[in-house]
């Protein structure tokens, strides 16, 4: 078993509350993807076919409002992950979790979410 993953990141606006002023982020997402290695290229994942997929997604979030996007109705940083999460889980075999950041050195939030995450949250109940 080996891990691979890509990052990307997407441009966009929301507000968490209708108290929140409308405001954007920066967003860096990176994708963990479990597999075996293949024997000849090496890669549990040819990411190229990845790509196709990350790209699909990106153009879902891409310079949009997040609050009109599908399933995304309160689009904090938690359930942005969580979306992007079970987004790729249903086009790619062997995602492991989710890392999406927001903001720069010095003042960076993230989230993880997928099945490491859930592992440690389970043993620490």
């Amino acid at each position: 078993m080996q891990e691979t993953y890509t990052e990307f990141t997407f441009d966009a606006a929301h507000k968490t509350t209708a108290d929140t002023p409308l405001h954007g982020h920066t967003f860096r997402a990176r994708v963990y993807l479990s597999g075996q290695r293949h024997p000849q290229f090496g890669w549990s994942h040819d990411l190229l076919d990845v790509h196709r997929v990350v790209d699909r997604l990106k153009g879902e979030l891409d310079h949009r409002y997040l609050n009109e996007v599908p399933g995304l109705e309160t689009p904090t940083l938690e359930n942005t992950t969580r979306w992007i999460y079970e987004y790729l889980r249903r086009s790619i075999t062997g995602v492991d979790r989710v890392t999406l950041e927001r903001g720069g050195n010095g003042y960076a939030e993230g989230c993880t979410c997928g099945a490491a995450s859930q592992l440690a949250t389970e043993s620490r109940i």
